[in-house]
């Protein structure tokens, strides 16, 4: 197929030829004969396919289908929209909201409250960071977990009873995300890191082939199977889908209060929460090393990422670190240094500036950067950690490039960085002979206050069209 008429750089038209899932030629339009059929782009702007750095896949695909929570300002008004939902509820299953922000809330989360509206429903409130949820006595009961008064997990806990609660309708989550990947070239996507808590490598063993690029990632309860497997970070899985990296959770999250920070939290003594002391971490990083596994460490908090410095610094190798949100001087300096690479999420940054203020307000000149890491060097990528933002990697390119989002004034727009420059952090291939032939066709060019809203006329994965709109 030959893609006609393209702009790759600058004015001038160029014809793009595709066989077998690859470029396989480029010549000024006009120049050579098509040797297949031709799609005329129009003078279009081409670019390399976008990929999400940071999903949790199933989780993600579920979060359509619960109770939207977002707006909430505090414990009541979720319990009203959770009351709202409970007479479509499905019997038999618990009812799930997801988005709670209780680190904004004037108030705090009570179980009595959930108990009161649904005594016999099991409710199960999920926080928009993952990190915690909030439940009822019928939900503890259903999972035989103990709750106190807050009805409040936090952390692995949270984690794992979530896992539990998508498990009850593993028989259908399959077919939602499947459904969901579906949707994704219509927004450029041609690739995610797949995260999910659950067995993601296994989950794509038994799921059809995906209709984009997917790198599953392993958790350190999962090395096991990965060593039985015998299968490191870039062995195919089942058609587009490979094994990712392997992902460990070092600390917690902002919203939370449980991200590992060098000072206590505001009005308190807590730190955060340290979820892997740093010799296991090293054990950790030596042993995904000898199964081929590259690290990926999750660390938000100032000394978590300190920590997983230090780790990389002692087992050798290289790696990322997930989010990478406060970061000192020194530590992004140590990171260039140590050629460790930063997977980032631009809109959480959005999402959270109050928590910033709330939280971080004396070191919010080391949180979220992003124009610092890329001038040191460091090898950024940009991803949603979607359902936490929406999985649309131009959110994430307009918040890294304008810093600012629904007419606020930018936050710290020191850290900016232009848009060309994000673009090439979205994406993993270049517009060249023998490159992947994952290609988006724009309707428009890429200008900071047309990102949000970009228009995508055509998504190509591996030579296949995913989506077109020309």
């Amino acid at each position: 197929m030959r893609l006609a008429r393209a702009r790759i750089d600058g004015d001038a038209l160029v014809d793009v030829d595709v066989d077998g899932g690859r470029i396989v030629a480029l010549s000024p339009t006009g120049t050579t004969r098509p040797a297949g059929d031709v799609l005329d782009l129009d003078g279009r702007r081409l670019i390399p396919g976008l990929w999400d750095e940071h999903v949790h896949v199933r989780t993600w695909a579920m979060s359509t289908r619960r109770i939207d929570v977002r707006s909430a300002t505090g414990p009541e008004e979720v319990a009203a929209l959770v009351r709202a939902a409970l007479p479509a509820a499905e019997p038999g299953l618990p009812v799930v909201a997801a988005g709670m922000r209780d680190g904004l809330w004037g108030g705090a989360p009570s179980r009595r409250l959930l108990d009161e509206i649904a005594p016999d429903v099991p409710v199960m409130v999920v926080s928009s960071d993952l990190h915690s949820s909030w439940s009822n006595a019928a939900l503890g009961r259903l999972l035989g977990i103990e709750l106190d008064d807050t009805g409040v997990l936090r952390e692995a806990a949270s984690f794992a009873a979530a896992t539990r609660v998508e498990s009850l309708v593993a028989d259908r989550a399959d077919a939602w995300v499947l459904e969901a990947l579906g949707r994704l070239g219509r927004r450029g996507v041609v690739g995610l890191v797949d995260l999910d808590f659950d067995d993601a490598v296994g989950a794509w063993e038994r799921r059809p082939a995906p209709p984009v690029r997917i790198d599953a990632g392993v958790y350190p309860q999962h090395l096991e199977a990965a060593e039985a497997r015998g299968a490191g970070t870039g062995a195919p899985i089942n058609g587009l889908a490979r094994v990712g990296p392997l992902k460990v959770i070092t600390d917690g999250s902002l919203g939370t209060r449980t991200a590992y920070c060098h000072a206590p939290y505001p009005g308190t003594t807590g730190r955060g929460v340290l979820e892997v002391p740093p010799d296991r971490l090293v054990e950790l990083l030596r042993r995904g090393a000898a199964l081929g596994l590259t690290p990926a460490i999750h660390a938000i908090g100032d000394a978590a990422n300190a920590l997983a410095l230090d780790a990389f610094a002692e087992a050798g190798g290289r790696g990322r670190i997930e989010h990478a949100q406060l970061l000192t001087e020194t530590d992004l300096a140590r990171m260039a240094a140590l050629r460790i690479g930063a997977s980032i999420q631009p809109e959480h940054m959005l999402d959270d500036r109050g928590l910033v203020a709330r939280f971080w307000g004396d070191r919010a000149a080391d949180a979220f950067r992003v124009g610092s890491l890329v001038a040191a060097g460091v090898d950024v990528v940009l991803g949603s950690d979607a359902p936490v933002t929406p999985l649309d990697p131009w959110f994430a390119i307009s918040a890294a490039v304008t810093r600012s989002r629904d007419g606020d004034p930018p936050w710290q727009p020191w850290e900016a960085i232009d848009a060309e420059t994000a673009l090439r952090l979205s994406a993993r291939t270049r517009i060249a002979v023998g490159e992947p032939a994952d290609l988006v066709a724009l309707g428009a060019d890429p200008t900071p206050e047309r990102l949000r809203a970009m228009p995508v006329d055509l998504t190509m994965v591996a030579g296949g069209i995913t989506h077109a709109g020309l």
